[in-house]
């Protein structure tokens, strides 16, 4: 098997001594030797230090352990395996230094174990005085310190995710893909047990979300901010700008957020899966080759779910911003259901003659979808929300039965005034078709897709009346 330079890099509030069953098995495996795999540590807990820190530092230890030149150009082949935070520091050094010639990149294999590429429902707990005691550094000087800045970034639908995505994933040109990086990303299906159950979440592996672990992502962009401009204007659009899905996705029975650093021999079970599968990730050369490990991962995923009866989840961001770009931090979102004949071809729905049943199924719809709904600690312009795809699927249906026809879910936003000079144009936020399988729209929306992250951008017009322009002088 090949003896290829292999980095593992750790997530936040850990450190490479937790990997060395890890190394370990990749010796025993013939991936590598114990000269050639190598630890990437960071001082995660360091309340000062940044995601620019933390790649500034890995681009001078690349340089320094040769494996690029001065100029970043690669002087070895290197296979990359990251853990948990560890997958937003190697697409953040990638980005940084790569993103303009990847051919020059010298990662040409990426393995990611749970990582937290769009974030943790824990990292605002990691924040909290509580959070210091249990995860906080003990240290004369750095006493109780967690890594704020970090887990800034790692929280649900921070702005920090929300800039990478798009320089990284939602861009013409991905490179994560069979012929440039191949990636390779497993997560496991199984919660945290016993005392650590407490945390959690559902929808995770216990730590992070497993539909934020995909790479696979979009965008929907509601642009209400010309609507009264120019009435002909489209009111929405999505924006996919080409988003990766040439990349391998595995869901793993069995095993948790810890225990997938941990890998055991293939003929063990669910839990041995890991270990072949990032064998295999790691020796696949030809994009042949790697294309059907990408379908041999969604064979074993389908089947995953299948066994475990474990709920499918989908994932939502959402960010407000005015017609200047600027962060709205006030806003609402409702959904609602409508019969189909209610409909324009534009989009919009007409809600000024809901009957009662629409109205119920309304009120039922939205708490399915901000059941689990996260404001951003940060910036709360920044939202979050996690889809129960079952659940909302069977509502559907239900709502179906009941309207007789099948029915069209809509998005509309609230944006309150500032004050009494400086607002908002609410009278343009129609509700927005977002998902309708009537047929009534060409072509139909459909807004769910299982293990994805979902980007979607409000663009609204704000306004004041301080400013103005006349021949007469004002006192004011």
């Amino acid at each position: 098997m090949a003896k290829d330079t292999t980095l593992i890099i750790h997530g936040w509030s850990d450190c490479s001594n937790s990997f060395k069953k890890l190394k370990q098995f990749l010796i025993d495996n013939k991936v590598g030797t114990v000269q050639t795999i190598l630890y990437a540590d960071y001082e995660s807990r360091e309340d000062n230090i940044t995601f620019n820190d933390v790649v500034d530092g890995l681009n001078d230890q690349m340089i320094a352990n040769g494996l690029i030149d001065a100029d970043g150009n690669k002087l070895k082949d290197v296979n990359v395996i990251v853990h948990s935070t560890g997958g937003l520091v190697i697409r953040h050094w990638i980005w940084q230094y790569y993103h303009d010639r990847i051919e020059q990149c010298p990662v040409k294999r990426l393995v990611m174990l749970a990582p937290a590429n769009f974030g943790s429902p824990l990292a605002h707990r990691g924040k909290s005085f509580m959070g210091s005691l249990f995860k906080g550094r003990w240290k004369i000087g750095d006493m109780l310190e967690v890594g704020r800045n970090l887990l800034n970034g790692l929280e649900l639908a921070s702005p920090y995710q929300w800039d990478l995505a798009h320089e990284d994933v939602l861009r013409d040109e991905p490179y994560y893909n069979r012929k440039q990086i191949q990636t390779t990303i497993l997560v496991g299906l199984k919660d945290y047990e016993g005392l650590r159950g407490w945390v959690n979440k559902p929808g995770t592996d216990g730590t992070v979300v497993i539909a934020g672990t995909s790479l696979d992502t979009a965008k929907l962009v509601l642009d209400f901010s010309h609507s009264g401009k120019d009435p002909a204007r489209q009111h929405h659009d999505w924006a996919y700008q080409n988003p990766p899905d040439d990349f391998g996705f595995g869901v793993i029975a069995g095993v948790d957020h810890g225990s997938i650093v941990e890998p055991t021999s293939p003929k063990t079970g669910d839990k041995g899966m890991v270990g072949g599968l990032i064998l295999r990730a790691l020796t696949t050369k030809t994009p042949k080759d790697f294309e059907k490990l990408i379908n041999d991962l969604e064979q074993y995923t389908e089947s995953c779910y299948q066994k475990t009866q474990k709920p499918r989840f989908q994932q939502f961001v959402l960010h407000a911003v005015d017609d200047l770009g600027d962060s709205i931090k006030d806003f609402t979102v409702e959904f609602f259901i409508f019969r189909p004949h209610r409909l324009s071809k534009k989009g919009l729905a007409d809600d000024s003659k809901m009957d009662k049943l629409e109205k119920d199924l309304s009120q039922e719809v939205h708490e399915i979808l901000t059941a689990n709904f996260h404001t951003n600690q940060t910036d709360t312009s920044f939202r979050r929300f996690l889809v129960d795809l079952e659940e909302i699927r069977a509502f559907m249906n239900k709502a179906e039965e009941q309207l007789g026809a099948r029915p069209a879910l809509s998005m509309r936003v609230h944006v309150p005034k500032v004050d009494d000079g400086i607002q908002y144009e609410n009278k343009d936020l129609e509700n927005i078709v977002i998902h309708d399988t009537s047929g009534t729209l060409k072509p139909p929306k459909n807004f769910f897709y299982e293990n994805t992250t979902t980007f979607i951008e409000l663009r609204v017009n704000r306004f004041n009346n301080y400013v103005h322009i006349g021949v007469k002088p004002r006192k004011h």
